[in-house]
């Protein structure tokens, strides 16, 4: 297989056979491979809103790619409303207000490419609107064996390793089983999206393991949810998320601290 290079913005670097078949953790085509580059692009801003995207051809030639791989590609783009073709004038870029924003993939390229304050404001307030009233709905209809599933998320959450991957998962498999609880169809087909925000909470905020008071904070969340407590089990939830907002915003300024330091030498 021929390796991609990708230009523009951070990929400015030849992927090789292994992480080219690597798309958001999972085995990826070709085609998967070219739309994240150029979504990448495209959510950094190196194309703007009503830029025409390359011809196919120079695609085909940039990546080293079939058409059938290019045009797989901006399919895919077009399916989260990055895209929009027009025979005899090309591929464009959309609107901004017209992207899915709650696209896992969508969601993942604005993070690569170092995500603005406000975006991450905007993806915990996304956040607090939807688990705190999924955990409610899970305190009246959770069945008892999606209690007791819960209560073994909590158990790793309690008892990994902070920070390992077996305690993320745990992390993970809590808030998916809370959406799951809800018995809302809406909800439960947020599950992807969410469990990509989840997956973003945990690369922005890669310099802070579990505290001690997340972990309660957690607890509190399953207790409600086991004695059909609504109002706790909503309370607690968002209790946790702006706690965790704040892990994630005390990470990224330790980030920033320490790169201009680098940059103008410590003070």
């Amino acid at each position: 297989m021929p390796h991609l290079t990708v230009g523009g913005t951070r990929e400015d670097a030849e992927i090789s056979d292994s992480q080219a078949r690597t798309e958001g953790g999972r085995q990826g085509s070709l085609s998967e491979l070219v739309a994240g580059a150029i979504g990448r692009r495209i959510v950094s801003g190196h194309y703007r809103p009503g830029d025409t995207l390359p011809t196919e051809p120079r695609i085909q030639e940039e990546f080293g790619v079939s058409r059938t791989a290019v045009r797989e590609a901006i399919r895919l783009l077009s399916a989260k409303g990055l895209t929009v073709s027009r025979p005899k004038i090309g591929t464009r870029i959309r609107p901004t207000a017209d992207w899915n924003m709650l696209d896992p993939d969508v969601l993942r390229w604005q993070v690569d490419q170092k995500p603005s304050d406000e975006f991450i404001h905007a993806l915990f307030e996304m956040r607090e609107i939807i688990e705190p009233a999924a955990a409610s709905r899970a305190a009246e209809r959770a069945s008892e064996d999606e209690v007791r599933a819960l209560g073994l998320a909590m158990e790793g959450i309690q008892n990994e390793p902070r920070g390992s991957p077996a305690q993320i998962q745990a992390d993970i498999d809590f808030h998916m089983l809370l959406l799951e609880a809800s018995r809302n169809p809406m909800l439960r087909s947020l599950g992807a999206m969410i469990k990509s925000t989840l997956e973003i909470t945990f690369t922005l905020g890669w310099r802070t393991v579990m505290a001690e008071d997340a972990v309660l904070q957690h607890r509190d969340v399953y207790e409600a949810v086991r004695k059909r407590q609504p109002d706790e089990a909503f309370l607690a939830m968002r209790r946790l998320l702006r706690n965790s907002k704040g892990n994630v915003f005390d990470a990224i300024w330790m980030s920033r601290t320490e790169q201009e330091s680098s940059l103008g030498g410590t003070p």
